[in-house]
């Protein structure tokens, strides 16, 4: 059997109720040279029923796999992208529903835009139902794609506003910083060069923010990211990431969280800027990200002290790997710190 152009990973736990809704879309794909490959993270609901069923009478070539454990997002998909071989690797969220168009008009971004690293699409809100009915797809959007506030926050651009937008959906794609972890398409030579012992996600963080650091280094490396503006898929996401810089949207969207998702959201975020921040760029920018970070340690240290003290913990565990880690990508920096400011925007 020849080489599919395109290796689409799923990793799944406890997604019995998205799945099928998910196979369906993933059947009408208009894009057929494509192979699916599935990791389940030890789930302990009908999901592996449903993917034993599934990948027994699926269109495409199909492997599947289960951990004894969950190990996470970065771990799991570092497993699944060390099996790869085609040229383009597509990561499939479980919670998600793809237009049929999705694969097709993905991949015509990153044949065109040769130093295109990754790209998403239109990510739409999705309200699938408790009960596994099929909800509502709404046209409030999810993400367009990561957008970095001049404090080095990271937000979810657009989110909570309607689409269209006009000056976006008249085009073919928009660059953006970086793509979303939810449905991205990433070159798979993109990963391997800036990949760290064989890692493409720092498996150090465990969940959350993962797709931020790696937006990050493939920026530093001299590639770039793009929405398609014409591909859409539907996210069901119960705390979508705020839409601007403000404190108020950053402790709205901390509610709900569990308070291990606050200690890596905290630990991961000053994990990005240690590895991947240009010292002359933090000298230039010390009074927006030394005012945001100040604000954000008074709020933990009162309200959530524990979340600071394991954070802080977990960061000086991690310390020489970080390190090593900074090294690493400084000297494969093709990107200037000029060119990393244009993409800080001051709200």
């Amino acid at each position: 059997m020849s080489m599919s152009l395109l290796d689409v990973h799923l990793l799944t736990w406890n997604g019995a109720r998205y799945l099928p809704h998910l196979f369906q879309s993933l059947r009408a794909q208009t894009h057929r040279d494509w192979a699916l490959h599935i990791r389940d993270n030890a789930s302990t609901d009908d999901t592996v029923r449903i993917l034993e069923r599934e990948a027994a009478q699926f269109p495409v070539s199909v492997t599947y796999t289960r951990n004894a454990e969950n190990c996470g997002f970065a771990v799991g998909h570092n497993q699944l992208i060390a099996q790869a071989a085609a040229s383009f690797v597509l990561l499939l969220n479980q919670d998600t529903v793809l237009a049929p168009e999705y694969f097709t008009q993905l991949l015509e971004v990153l044949q065109a835009e040769p130093q295109a690293a990754a790209v998403q699409g239109v990510l739409l809100r999705w309200q699938c139902a408790a009960d596994g009915s099929a909800g509502e797809r709404t046209t409030t959007i999810d993400t367009l794609g990561l957008r970095v506030l001049r404090n080095r926050r990271v937000v979810e651009w657009h989110t909570g506003v309607a689409w269209p937008i006009p000056e976006l959906a008249l085009r073919d794609r928009a660059e953006v910083f970086g793509v979303s972890g939810a449905l991205p398409m990433y070159r798979r030579a993109a990963l391997a060069d800036v990949a760290w012992q064989d890692e493409v996600f720092d498996a150090q963080f465990v969940s959350y923010k993962e797709d931020v650091d790696l937006a990050f280094r493939l920026r530093m490396a001299g590639w770039s990211a793009y929405l398609a503006s014409r591909a859409r898929a539907w996210h069901d996401r119960t705390a979508a990431g705020p839409r601007t810089g403000g404190d108020w949207a950053a402790l709205q969207n901390r509610a709900g969280r569990s308070s291990a998702v606050r200690r890596y959201s905290f630990r991961n975020h000053l994990a990005v800027l240690i590895k991947n921040e240009y010292r002359v760029n933090a000298h230039r920018d010390w009074w927006a990200i030394g005012w945001y970070e100040w604000k954000k340690f008074a709020y933990l240290l009162c309200r959530e002290p524990l979340i600071i003290l394991g954070g802080l913990h977990d960061l000086w565990r991690m310390r020489h790997r970080l390190r090593e880690q900074r090294a690493a990508i400084m000297r494969g920096a093709r990107s200037t710190p000029a060119q990393m400011r244009e993409w800080f925007s001051r709200f």
